[in-house]
């Protein structure tokens, strides 16, 4: 069989590539959680103070993944996986020996910018480097090792915290970044002087970045300030400054734009985008504070919180594929408000639990649920994002979801920081604080599942049929070099990028 033959020569050193790549964004996301109320207590910061852990580094992602992404195109693949894999070794070691918690944020942001240039290269790498019969097996390699991340990072986190430190969660980041390099200096291919007109414009993408980072930052300061007036009245000012400016370069320089005009344009996408990012915030908010709920309320250690976490990993990763097939045969519409339920589901089960003060055993049912939620959201709700995408903007509808994935992973830790500190906000929170704090993010998220249930059943349902993908698809298994990423893969690349968040 054609599948059966040997891989080309070189193909197994961009495998490898791909693969290490997607396994320390992944880790690097997951591995992080566990050691949070452990880094916490050393810097002697409130639970809803340490989300700047994980939102510096989100907030690199979601503010230069665009603008990267776009200029990454434009024949700068290995310059950017070099580039990007060298800083993330940088900071990944500075992160470690970081003696302050304001250190420690800087260093995670840095990490997050040189992980916005690592993992926008890797579909031009399937796209431009593997062979057309090996493209599929590119993206397999790709969610293989998200799988991996999903499930070794939790428990790997909880391992080493328990066994060493904090510090060596990023520590272990600098020998993968080192064999990365390597390959990538040796086997992928020089890049070709970028062409002028196909980069973003520089007032858009600033603009853009200055947006995101501006707007974040000022929602973090409203959960536990930690700026001061001047940095307040700067945020703000860059807020009014810099959107005007990204309408302006976006309806001024359509072809440039960092976001195309006609995606944003479409409604049907837009309210579909809408359930998604309600979706993701409740996620991402709630896995932030579960360590701390475990490790202060329930007692629980760091490798048996990493344990507990990784249930909700291994339900995932079971479902994913019988949840693809139901998208493939029914559309995506009910899998979508399914995953809306379930995650409803794990908010009530979670609020009885702490009720009645139940034993953390009786969070392995809810945590099972909320893991069979990622299942049906990771993969519906970003396909059908794309369903119902501007036909031609395929592409651009990608790189706009990608945004408000990790957008909203930093909102989830913002929106809940600031929930939990209205009812905690002391250092030194009593047990029973941490269990209240928590069930009242659960009733917030509650609110924020039901309008995404309304935004979920008010578009219609849309079932790609097989000739229409085949249609969307494109010419992405021939061998031109200037191919672009096709309408399945690109979805299969979201559904990885998702995963390393959820």
């Amino acid at each position: 069989m054609k599948d059966a033959d040997p891989l080309p020569k070189g193909c197994a050193l961009t495998l490898a590539i791909i693969f290490l790549a997607s396994l320390i964004d992944g880790l690097d996301a997951s591995i992080v959680t566990v050691a949070l109320p452990t880094m916490a207590e050393c810097f002697h910061i409130t639970a809803a103070h340490g989300s700047w852990f994980v939102f510096s580094y989100v907030v690199g992602l979601a503010a230069f993944l665009i603008p990267m992404g776009k200029m990454a195109k434009n024949n700068r693949v290995k310059k950017f996986m070099v580039a990007g894999t060298a800083i993330f070794c940088f900071s990944s070691l500075m992160c470690g020996f970081s003696t302050s918690f304001w250190m420690l944020v800087g260093f995670r942001l840095l990490q997050g910018i040189a992980a916005a240039m690592m993992s926008c290269v890797l579909p031009s790498m399937i796209v431009h480097m593997l062979p057309a019969n090996r493209k599929g097996l590119g993206v397999s390699i790709m969610g293989a090792a998200s799988g991996v991340a999903l499930i070794l990072g939790p428990a790997l986190g909880g391992i080493v915290t328990d066994a060493l430190s904090w510090n060596w969660i990023f520590f272990i980041n600098v020998p993968i970044c080192a064999v990365i390099i390597v390959l990538a200096l040796k086997h992928i291919p020089h890049d070709e002087a970028p062409v002028k007109d196909r980069d973003p414009t520089l007032v858009g993408g600033l603009s853009a970045m200055l947006l995101i980072g501006s707007l974040l930052i000022i929602m973090e300061d409203l959960g536990d300030p930690d700026i001061n007036r001047i940095g307040r009245v700067v945020c703000a000012a860059l807020i009014a400054v810099s959107l005007p400016v990204l309408i302006r370069s976006i309806r001024r320089d359509t072809k440039r734009a960092i976001i195309a005009p006609m995606v944003v344009r479409n409604r049907e996408y837009l309210i579909v985008g809408a359930s998604f990012l309600l979706c993701t915030i409740v996620v991402a908010g709630a896995e932030y504070l579960l360590p701390f709920v475990f490790q202060e309320s329930w007692h629980v250690t760091p490798t048996e919180t990493g344990v507990y976490l990784s249930i909700m990993s291994v339900a995932m990763i079971v479902a994913v594929l019988p949840v693809g097939k139901m998208c493939d045969k029914h559309g995506c519409k009910w899998p979508s408000a399914m995953a809306v339920a379930l995650r409803a589901g794990f908010c009530a089960a979670f609020i009885i639990i702490a009720a009645v003060k139940g034993d953390v055993i009786l969070m392995i049912p809810a945590l099972i649920i909320f893991g069979l939620s990622h299942a049906f959201s990771g993969t519906a709700q970003p396909t059908r994002m794309i369903h119902h995408s501007t036909p031609g903007y395929e592409d651009e509808a990608t790189n706009l979801m990608l945004m408000i994935n990790y957008l909203a992973s930093a909102l989830g830790c913002v929106l809940f920081a600031l929930v939990f500190s209205l009812t905690t906000g002391d250092i030194h929170i009593p047990e029973d604080l941490y269990m209240k704090g928590f069930s009242n993010t659960m009733v917030f998220s509650l609110v924020l599942l039901a309008v995404a249930m309304i935004c979920t059943l008010s578009v219609r349902n849309k079932i790609v049929k097989k000739d229409e993908r085949g249609a969307l698809a494109g010419t992405c298994g021939a061998d031109d070099p200037d191919t672009e990423m096709s309408h399945p893969i690109a979805v299969k690349i979201l559904i990885t990028q998702c995963y390393q968040i959820t």
